[in-house]
């Protein structure tokens, strides 16, 4: 294993939510079938529950659907649109149904934009058909809001050039960044206006200023944006569901927030980490959540029970003697330098 940590909010949140679960969707998980316990946390951490499945639908109807009309100056036919990405909610769940993504040799590459993994689909739940008419309402719902927003549609048609799904990959201390843009423009040289889609009735936790301000942060620290000051992008949360647009713009204050809070978890992460190849024994190191509730939403929850029953039955192998006895110094180190 590289000592760099691959590293985004996303899998921040994770870490701070259950040090376990972080352990099998980001260390563990592996597509490769030669070892099962990796295949299989690779494999739940395909899961989607209904919110999130439909907040991907609507992200990859805009993707495919309707950006590629801006890029080329083209009016969007959202009827059209709107149609395209129901069907690909139907292919979706006929795939998940199927279980085809527990088909031996099945990948996301092989499957392309059929691919899908629900929750329901790992019990006897299912998805009803109340609940699959719930998806199909929200994207209709999602892209209507979205064609009537006169004022941000002009902005966006006026862009010489804009970017849908955008990655920008950075390194930081000992982490490698990853954040991804929903749509970005230029309003001017080197002024982006960034907009992220929303498909939640909630309005983010309470970091969620870090999370927009992240966006602004990584363009200024990207070389190829040439970006210099915070107040410089304008960050747009748009409410599909809500039909609400919000405009806001960050700070420096707020970076340091974000620097502070990516280090800290980086040396988090890496204290646990350390930079040592795969042993599913290391799992021992990692703390369960300490709120029963997030094991109950959890796609990683039968994977984790089965590993710890295996741990208390000692059926997996133990960590090293020497690799222990290292564990437990460095803990004790930590222990003392907390007194003073």
């Amino acid at each position: 294993m590289s000592d760099t940590i691959k590293w985004s909010f996303s899998s921040d949140r994770c870490f701070r939510r259950c040090q376990r679960q972080y352990f099998l969707m980001q260390i563990a998980a592996y597509h490769s079938a030669k070892d099962p316990i990796r295949r299989e946390a690779f494999l739940c951490k395909q899961v989607k529950t209904l919110e999130l499945w439909r907040g991907s639908l609507v992200h990859t109807g805009i993707e495919k659907y309707v950006a590629p009309a801006w890029q080329q100056r083209l009016a969007v036919d959202w009827d059209s649109a709107i149609e395209q990405t129901q069907q690909l909610a139907r292919q979706q769940l006929a795939f998940s149904a199927a279980h085809r993504y527990r088909e031996e040799g099945m990948t996301k590459t092989k499957a392309g934009d059929e691919y899908c993994a629900l929750v329901g689909h790992e019990s006897e739940a299912g998805v009803s058909e109340e609940e699959f008419g719930t998806v199909l309402t929200t994207i209709e719902t999602c892209l209507r809001n979205l064609s009537s927003m006169t004022e941000l549609l002009n902005e966006i048609g006026q862009a010489d050039q804009i970017w849908c799904e955008l990655p920008l990959y950075l390194q930081y201390d000992a982490g490698r960044l990853e954040v991804h843009l929903d749509l970005m423009f230029f309003c001017s040289f080197g002024q982006p206006t960034i907009i992220d889609w929303k498909v939640s009735e909630s309005m983010g936790g309470s970091d969620a200023d870090l999370q927009t301000g992240l966006y602004a942060w990584a363009m200024c620290q990207h070389p190829k944006w040439r970006v210099e000051e915070a107040s410089d992008c304008e960050l747009v949360e748009v409410q599909l569901l809500s039909n609400d647009v919000i405009r806001h713009r960050t700070d420096e204050k707020t970076f340091d927030r974000i620097e502070n809070r990516i280090y800290r978890s980086l040396d988090s992460i890496q204290s646990l980490r350390q930079g040592r190849k795969f042993n599913i024994a290391d799992i021992e190191d990692y703390e369960f959540a300490a709120n029963a509730n997030n094991c109950a939403f959890c796609s990683q929850q039968v994977l984790c029970q089965q590993i710890a029953q295996q741990q208390r039955e000692g059926e997996l192998p133990a960590a090293p003697v020497k690799e222990r006895k290292k564990k437990a110094k460095e803990k004790s180190h930590e222990s003392c330098l907390e007194l003073f």
